[in-house]
């Protein structure tokens, strides 16, 4: 409905309080017809729209304030912009999200002492979330490989388990302690193309012409110094433990 204008004009004969009042008035009719700070954000944030709520914030810095860290404490450890860390996955309990942490946020209204802590992530894929649209790399993907993406995410501070760590291959295959907070990486993911990158770069190895895979037991031909995965070639451990082997192609 719209409203005369004369209704809040200060008139000749008015006093200066009556004007307070009436602007008073106009501000709370603005108010009542629009979308507030916190309702705005309480809707995005039920929704889980952590990106949307940095946008909204930093496009109304005049009601709400952004504070930027370099450190976060998540279950008695502090981890840095910077670091890996293990993400809760909702979906599936069982396996935690990988990411790096990029930026550090809280976010609260000029007026409130509540705020919300956001952390930005770049993600790292898991094998189970490559071989849904590269099954045939299932045999040579470690289920400690995770993929380097430049896709970037706001989530809750709260849903960081804990640091992880992400090693090269070489430095994977030669570390001492290997737990579930350790993977390596040696490619990256294009989401949006959903292909590997930089797999031209890997050799090829055993009968299966295929990358080795660091889960699998493998030999090494004393004769030409390839490498086979035992399976592909029908042999076990125990049986070449101290003895030589001599691939098929070098009989």
């Amino acid at each position: 409905m719209t409203e005369s204008k004369d209704k809040y004009c200060n008139k000749s004969g008015d006093s200066e309080d009556s004007a307070d009042k009436l602007r008073k008035k106009i501000q709370k009719s603005k108010h009542q017809g629009g979308i507030t700070t916190s309702s705005k954000i309480r809707e995005m944030f039920k929704k889980q729209q952590f990106k949307e709520i940095v946008n909204w914030a930093e496009k109304d810095s005049s009601n709400t304030i952004i504070h930027e860290y370099d450190e976060i404490k998540v279950n008695s450890q502090t981890l840095k912009v910077g670091q890996n860390a293990l993400i809760k996955n909702a979906n599936n309990p069982s396996e935690d999200y990988v990411g790096k942490i990029q930026k550090i946020i809280t976010i609260n209204e000029n007026n409130s002492s509540k705020f919300i802590c956001l952390c930005e992530v770049r993600w790292f894929y898991r094998k189970s979330e490559v071989i849904k649209f590269r099954s045939s790399a299932k045999v040579w993907i470690s289920n400690s490989e995770v993929f380097s993406t430049s896709c970037t995410d706001y989530i809750l501070a709260s849903a960081i388990q804990s640091p992880c760590i992400i090693y090269s291959l070489e430095e994977y295959e030669s570390a001492q302690t290997l737990d579930k907070c350790t993977f390596f990486t040696r490619l990256g993911w294009i989401p949006s193309k959903n292909r590997f990158e930089g797999y031209s770069k890997l050799t090829n190895h055993c009968t299966c012409k295929q990358p080795l895979n660091p889960d699998l037991p493998s030999i090494q031909c004393d004769k030409c110094q390839k490498w086979y995965h035992m399976n592909c070639v029908g042999v076990t451990k125990s049986d070449y433990d101290q003895k030589e082997y001599i691939c098929g192609c070098c009989r």
